[in-house]
């Protein structure tokens, strides 16, 4: 089995209101999130799937629209503040926290992959040193 990797970067900020610290108050990141997927080759192109393919499929679905936004709970009592706010908002079912972020990024890659590949591994680092992992149960 074969396997491909690329690396993504992308600037947002975020606040996890369920946090009795200073990562309750908004704040941001320079994320970096490592996408690895796995399968067959193409026997006619002879690659896994283009990397200019990935690219664009994990920038479509995932990247362009946490990209310089601020990443919420839309469920929270206090999102409510956020109502008048005209600024780029991106609105997560709980917490913005990177292991909330990396869940929701591997349902949006994967769903968007071709059927020959699959999304095997997701690394994504919220700073320098700390970084959360997914794996798929393939």
């Amino acid at each position: 089995m074969l396997s491909i990797s690329k690396k993504f970067r992308f600037e947002a900020a975020h606040a996890i209101f369920n946090y009795n610290g200073p990562c309750k108050n908004i704040h941001g990141h320079s994320y970096i999130l490592w996408v690895s997927i796995q399968g067959q080759k193409d026997p006619e192109t002879q690659m896994l799937l283009d990397f200019k393919l990935l690219k664009n499929i994990v920038e479509d679905n995932f990247v362009k629209q946490v990209d310089h936004a601020i990443m919420l709970n839309k469920n929270h009592p206090e999102s409510n503040l956020f109502t008048d706010y005209t600024g780029k908002t991106y609105w997560l079912e709980g917490e913005p926290t990177a292991e909330n972020l990396i869940e929701h990024a591997a349902n949006l890659i994967q769903n968007a992959l071709p059927n020959n590949v699959k999304l095997s591994k997701l690394k994504l680092y919220e700073t320098e040193s700390s970084y959360v992992e997914w794996e798929a149960d393939l």
